[in-house]
């Protein structure tokens, strides 16, 4: 019978596999090797996620803001838009535009102590993934990236904002999601500042902090390239 080494022990090759061979975060199963007979995987750069490299193209979910992948044993939150959400992500959410505003306030403190105050008073809304597209294209604003989550409007148009904080139904979907129109009214360079809901207090606060600079240096009328 061969036996497998490890710390110049040995270990018959079932009981190895079973105490060394590593383990798919995703699928629980043991990770296969290669066609060269190496045990290759995937890992999450900062969460080091260990995961068959298949999952990358077999459909398998991703959180929408951490970007780990969904297990199997546990259920994300399906957002209205479609993105999915872990659970850790999930405790930190923010969902509507009333529960950001105390966020907004500390932003715009955290910028009056850079004497970057801004001087207008910029609504901050909340909206989903279709409302956020829909707001860029009427903006045709050229320097945000396809995965859009925060934009910075200059133009009057009608924005869906997300009213009340939504409840999580059967299977772990978003329901009761209440939305309703605002209407853009231009009287500064800027008519409002919008961030995809769902994402973490602290991400939220990070496109928050972005956009306002946006806002900032238009008011101030500084181009932005």
């Amino acid at each position: 019978m061969r036996f497998a080494m490890h710390e110049d022990q040995p270990y018959h090759k079932s009981c190895y596999k079973d105490f060394f061979h590593p383990k798919c975060d995703v699928c629980k199963n043991f990770i296969p090797t290669n066609k060269n007979g190496l045990i290759e995987y995937r890992a999450h750069p900062f969460w080091m996620q260990k995961y068959c490299p298949s999952h990358e193209d077999d459909g398998t979910p991703r959180c929408c803001s951490c970007e780990r992948m969904e297990p199997t044993d546990i259920k994300y939150i399906t957002l209205d838009d479609g993105r999915k959400l872990c659970l850790e992500c999930l405790t930190s959410a923010t969902m509507d535009s009333p529960e950001c505003q105390h966020l907004y306030m500390d932003i715009q403190e955290f910028f009056e102590g850079l004497n970057m105050k801004v001087e207008q008073q910029v609504p901050l809304l909340l909206v989903e993934r279709q409302a956020l597209n829909e707001a860029l294209e009427a903006e045709k604003s050229g320097h945000h990236l396809p995965e859009t989550r925060g934009l910075c409007l200059s133009e009057e148009q009608i924005v869906r904002t997300i009213l009340k904080r939504p409840t999580i139904g059967p299977g772990n979907r978003i329901m009761d999601m209440i939305t309703g129109p605002y209407k853009l009214v231009r009287r500064c360079e800027v008519t409002a500042i919008l961030i995809l809901y769902g994402l973490p207090r602290l991400q939220t606060g990070s496109i928050l902090a972005h956009e306002m600079m946006h806002a900032y240096l238009r008011l101030k009328g500084i181009p932005i390239p």
